[in-house]
């Protein structure tokens, strides 16, 4: 239960950072706290020489060792906190505010944001569940070249921004150093003191202040340094600049330039197919103009959640120029081309027809792909099984 003091929050050591508005410390929590305050009142009244009774002295003795190992043990992260102390600047009107639209995006409580714990927003402090594997920026090669994986922890993210956008919030600071790690591999967005809320009666920035990630900002709408027309789309354009980062491994992606040969994935990691389905995401998203980006994270969700499930099922992009490894040798690619030693050859077009008995007399035709591995020859079959988010055709895999 929320408190509003201070004194129940110990602080823990040297700040866990700063930025231009805040200090965050790590703390320890008040049922933490009060629990070492009796382990302390029991180490120090302990006098097991004050009875004669030696069964009353051993008594005496093992609760003297167990406050002394209480107090002395690790805390479990559910006993921290991390509590954000804003910094008094030159409007401190403008502290509590930000505060205050903190509070009111994280009190919901929604599975995708930090746990609030406490808060006192005269004193302009709040306290946060703590994430001891700390951000994206300090796990920036956690997902590195591994896209399914990448993707299935990013799909977290974009399913938390959907709900945000359903209510018409705009976080504008969508960054690794912002994205906390859960131990579920659940990834956690954080940082809501630049919150864009659709009923605020006034912007909490200034002219000519700039606010959000430079190198995570869209081109557009900037006025200077101010983004002057904030919607969905300015997050969108965000976290596929985070996506980038996450399969990347690297923290910084110059302007829309993940198509260039020194940032694109697929160059970075040829041998992967499943990159050409991220490079497809960046293309709705990764924009030099509003117009062309998709308009909110429901959007991304759905191209997102659709390649998840074609890479949970073994499935793979058959665009022309993406590598299609074979799944028996692992070192030859399936080739959609005929060859002398397959009787009938395999057209270079396609589909044929497979036919399915499905039981007793009831069959069905299937049009399907065929593709020969060029080393070992293993064949397999591809089909059109799902349509390509923003395309008018299908994608084979």
């Amino acid at each position: 239960m929320m408190s509003g003091n201070r004194s129940d929050w110990q602080v823990i050591g040297d700040p866990l950072g700063e930025g231009g508005q805040s200090i965050v410390y790590l703390v320890r929590g008040p049922a933490r706290l009060n629990a070492r305050n009796r382990d302390i009142e029991q180490i120090f009244s302990f006098n097991p020489w004050g009875t004669s009774m030696a069964g009353t002295r051993a008594r005496l003795t093992g609760e003297f060792a167990d406050a002394v190992a209480n107090y002395g043990r690790a805390e479990s992260p559910t006993e921290l906190g991390a509590l954000k102390d804003f910094k008094l600047r030159n409007d401190e009107q403008q502290a509590i505010s930000r505060l205050k639209q903190e509070v009111e995006t994280l009190d919901d409580g929604h599975a995708g944001l930090p746990r609030l714990l406490d808060f006192n927003l005269k004193e302009r402090w709040m306290v946060t569940e703590y994430f001891p594997n700390s951000t994206l920026e300090n796990n920036v090669s956690k997902y590195k070249g591994d896209a399914r994986r990448g993707l299935k922890a990013f799909l977290s993210l974009a399913k938390t921004v959907e709900a945000l956008h359903a209510k018409g919030i705009v976080h504008r600071d969508i960054k690794p150093a912002n994205v906390f790690v859960r131990q579920d591999n659940e990834l956690i967005l954080g940082d809501f003191g630049i919150v864009f809320l659709p009923d605020q009666p006034a912007r909490l920035t200034r002219t000519n202040e700039t606010v959000g990630p430079h190198d995570y900002m869209p081109p557009w709408g900037e006025a200077g340094g101010r983004l002057v027309d904030v919607t969905s789309k300015v997050d969108v354009y965000m976290l596929g600049k985070l996506l980038w980062c996450m399969i990347s491994g690297r923290l910084r992606l110059q302007r829309e330039w993940f198509d260039r040969s020194d940032y694109d994935l697929t160059q970075i990691f040829p041998d992967d197919p499943a990159m050409h389905m991220v490079n497809e995401i960046f293309k709705s998203c990764l924009v030099e103009s509003a117009e062309q980006c998709r308009t909110s994270a429901s959007d991304l969700v759905i191209i997102v959640l659709t390649y998840v499930q074609m890479l949970e099922r073994g499935g793979q992009l058959l665009h022309v120029g993406i590598p299609r490894p074979c799944r028996v040798c692992g070192h030859g690619h399936y080739q959609n081309e005929g060859y002398a030693s397959t009787q009938p050859p395999i057209p270079k077009e396609g589909p044929v027809g497979l036919r399915l008995w499905i039981g007793g007399s009831a069959n069905a035709t299937l049009p399907v792909f065929p593709y020969v591995c060029d080393t070992c020859g293993h064949l397999e079959f591809f089909t059109r099984g799902a349509t390509r988010p923003g395309a008018k055709g299908s994608v084979d895999y």
